[in-house]
């Protein structure tokens, strides 16, 4: 693969990776905005910065893991939607 090949690739999965937060944010921020839950009240919950879960909410970064089941949970969300914005399917 030569190095333009790889710049390619490197910024489509950029631009991927940009959609997919700005859309977790989206999520997050409607869920929170609905809930009545400021970032800051957040940030107790999860024992982190109020800068962390702003950041979250503007897309600027995600949450790690054990912080969306940890939102979900004080939200009363489905983790998998909060995630992926699709309802977890049932077999």
């Amino acid at each position: 693969m030569g190095r333009h090949s790889q710049t390619i690739g490197h910024l489509e999965r950029s631009h991927e990776d940009n959609a997919l937060r700005r859309a977790i944010a989206a999520r997050l921020d409607r869920a929170m905005q609905k809930g009545n839950i400021s970032s800051a009240k957040a940030a107790d919950w999860l024992d982190v910065s109020e800068h962390d879960v702003q950041f979250w909410r503007r897309g600027i970064t995600v949450p790690p893991l054990d912080a969306f089941n940890r939102i979900a949970k004080a939200l009363d969300l489905d983790v998998h939607w909060l995630c992926t914005g699709q309802s977890a399917s049932v077999n």
